[in-house]
């Protein structure tokens, strides 16, 4: 029997440089901290304050949980940096979802894919490597999407 849950989504922004967001987010780590912010203070580029930024949320984990634990009966959606670098080299993102799952928190990973990556076979075969490499960096369900496809 298939019954409606009746749950809303809740948007999270764990994005530090999203500054033109089309939602509200429920959670906004641009409260925390922000790419723009450790650049200036850090004297950093943009991709090494990306990263600086994960770091820094990994250590304020407990921040990002409180904000968590208040929200109730939704479905959660993670907005999380496009800067690839974050989910085949670097652990933060991994760390904060391991913990998270510890916690009872269920993932699956959306991978937004670009549809002019699949138009010829080399940045297919590209694209296709890159997936995997995320996927077991990860180590959550995954799911590929087509964007930009019309």
């Amino acid at each position: 029997m298939v019954k409606k849950l009746n749950r809303e989504a809740a948007v999270i922004n764990l994005d530090p440089a999203n500054e033109n967001m089309s939602y509200i987010p429920k959670i906004n780590i641009m409260e925390l901290i922000t790419a723009e912010e450790a650049m200036k203070t850090l004297n950093l580029g943009p991709n090494g304050a990306l990263m600086y930024c994960m770091e820094y949320l990994e250590e304020n984990f407990d921040w990002l949980l409180n904000q968590l634990l208040q929200i109730k009966n939704c479905y959660l959606i993670f907005d999380l940096p496009g800067q690839v670098e974050l989910y085949t080299h670097h652990n933060s993102i991994k760390n904060i979802c391991e913990k998270l799952q510890k916690l009872n928190y269920h993932f699956c990973c959306v991978h937004m894919v670009d549809s002019h990556y699949c138009s010829d076979p080399s940045k297919f075969i590209s694209t296709l490597l890159l997936s995997l490499s995320t996927m077991m960096q990860i180590g959550l369900p995954h799911v590929n999407v087509l964007t930009k496809v019309a």
